[in-house]
């Protein structure tokens, strides 16, 4: 009953928490930076919408995986980024604008794309077959509400305060919010524990995969089309970090299929672990750049 409660009514306030602080945070000058740099954007966006669901689809190819995780991590691979994947733009010293930007225009996006591709996908994993399905405009209006309408409330609250005052509680409430998201996860980590896969498996070593190739991706392409640094970064944080509640709550509330959201519950938490190490890796050369540039 607890997990239940967590899932299916803790959850949604949460994430619509997140999006009304990333929506709180974003300004008119945000959007105008998406004209000025189209190329940046539409790069991310590619990656994010096109080549990351095609990545997981390579790795269901690739692995073992029993159908139902297999739809979980092609889920996972459907969802936009998140306030996460801003806050480690930021710990990276990435484009913030850019990742925000990203992660906005996805938010956008995915309430229409998520349930209609996430359609095809049950039909060529053979579960459509087995009852299976996702109702379109019944899911489009589940994320609406919980993913756009709190974005755009957020950006009409900063409209109306004073900008003083939102400088003043958008720190705190980006913090309160984020504490809230990580809370959610372990929560709901504790509550399913006894029915996700063991840490050694072939479900982690897909979550793991889809993180590092996805921010490996981000990272080569970015390069190669010679985009400043910070974008580099801010790309291969929005590419490789998902917002994996979303994912849960498509899951556990929309489908009411827990089975479903435990490989998203994994990559909620599994997903840290190569970015922080992609974070301790740029904060480590930046600080051989300094090194070697204040040498006599």
């Amino acid at each position: 009953m607890a997990a239940e409660w967590l899932a299916q009514v803790v959850l949604p306030w949460v994430l619509a928490s997140v999006m009304l602080a990333m929506g709180m945070s974003l300004t008119g000058a945000d959007f105008r930076r998406v004209w000025r740099h189209p190329r940046r954007v539409l790069l991310g966006l590619a990656l994010q919408i096109l080549a990351l669901p095609l990545l997981a689809w390579a790795l269901v190819l690739l692995l073992p995986l029993p159908p139902m995780a297999a739809a979980g991590l092609l889920l996972v691979s459907l969802v936009p980024g998140g306030a996460t994947s801003n806050m480690f733009s930021y710990l990276v010293q990435g484009d913030l604008a850019l990742s925000v930007s990203l992660t906005a225009i996805a938010a956008m996006v995915a309430p229409f794309t998520l349930p209609l591709v996430m359609g095809w996908n049950f039909e060529l994993l053979g579960l459509a077959a087995q009852g299976f399905s996702l109702p379109y405009w019944h899911t489009v209006g589940q994320l609406l509400l919980v993913t756009l309408v709190p974005a755009l409330g957020g950006m009409l609250l900063r409209g109306l305060l004073a900008e003083a005052t939102v400088q003043g509680w958008l720190p705190r409430v980006k913090l309160l919010t984020g504490v809230a998201m990580v809370g959610i996860v372990v929560a709901l980590f504790l509550a399913y524990q006894h029915r996700l896969p063991a840490l050694v498996s072939v479900e982690t070593l897909a979550v793991l995969m889809l993180c590092m190739l996805a921010m490996t991706l981000g990272y080569r392409v970015s390069r190669r089309l010679r985009l400043p640094r910070d974008s580099v970064r801010a790309i291969t944080v929005e590419v490789g970090v998902q917002n994996a509640g979303i994912a849960m709550l498509v899951a556990f509330v929309i489908l009411q299929l827990p089975a479903l959201g435990l490989v998203p519950l994994l990559y909620g938490l599994l997903m840290n672990v190569p970015v922080f190490l992609w974070v301790f890796y740029c904060l480590w050369r930046d600080r051989q750049l300094v090194a070697v540039t204040d040498r006599p």
